[in-house]
């Protein structure tokens, strides 16, 4: 007689074996947990297209976060040259070129039309080492865009082969043509950064 304390079991009729009722059940449970070559296709076609859907979506994600910052950059470089342009306004300048006083480190040069066009250098000691007005060329843009920013310039520099060790520039500043054309590296897009020395004015493109 069976009872509960016996190891439980059937009797095969046809091959006269008893087989235990626990390895029925753990097969059942193993088939059961188990994909089929179907399911495991179906799986696959669904992941696909998540993939396909979602890679295109965070790459126009990233490439608006791109835009973003350095439409901001431009924001700032736009507000810094208004600004530097009113304090030349108040400050009677008739007209003159000279460094403006009271904003940053009082070395921005401003044009005879009151727009910023250059940086002068500054000594050891953070003073102006001198007021005249140096050759305009690329370098012209790097002080601009460091002297009007100030500390939260980005990096800028003026070529790939400028690169210090260990820092990658986020801008490649060249002059064409009397404009400061600063171009945005960290992406294989063409955004720029244009300020015009004439006329003061900041465009970006995108």
């Amino acid at each position: 007689m069976i009872t509960l304390d016996n190891f439980v079991s059937i009797r095969n009729k046809e091959r006269k074996t008893l087989i235990p009722l626990t390895r029925i059940k753990s097969e059942r449970l193993f088939n059961k947990a188990g994909f089929s070559l179907l399911e495991f296709t179906v799986a696959l076609v669904i992941i696909s297209a998540l993939v396909s859907v979602l890679i295109p979506k965070l790459n126009s994600l990233q490439d608006d976060a791109h835009r973003a910052s350095v439409q901001l950059t431009a924001n700032s470089l736009q507000g810094a040259v208004k600004l530097t342009h009113s304090l030349w306004q108040s400050q009677g300048s008739n007209n003159q070129a000279g460094l403006l006083k009271g904003y940053g480190r009082g070395n921005i040069l401003m044009g005879s039309k009151g727009w910023p066009v250059d940086a002068v250098l500054l000594d050891n000691n953070n003073q102006v080492s001198a007021t005249t007005q140096t050759p305009i060329n690329n370098s012209t843009c790097i002080r601009l865009w460091k002297g009007l920013l100030k500390d939260s310039a980005p990096k800028v520099a003026l070529n790939v082969e400028e690169e210090q060790i260990g820092i990658q520039p986020i801008y490649e500043a060249q002059l064409i043509q009397g404009t400061c054309r600063y171009r945005y590296r960290l992406n294989l897009d063409d955004f720029q950064i244009n300020y015009d020395l004439e006329t003061g004015r900041v465009m970006t493109l995108f």
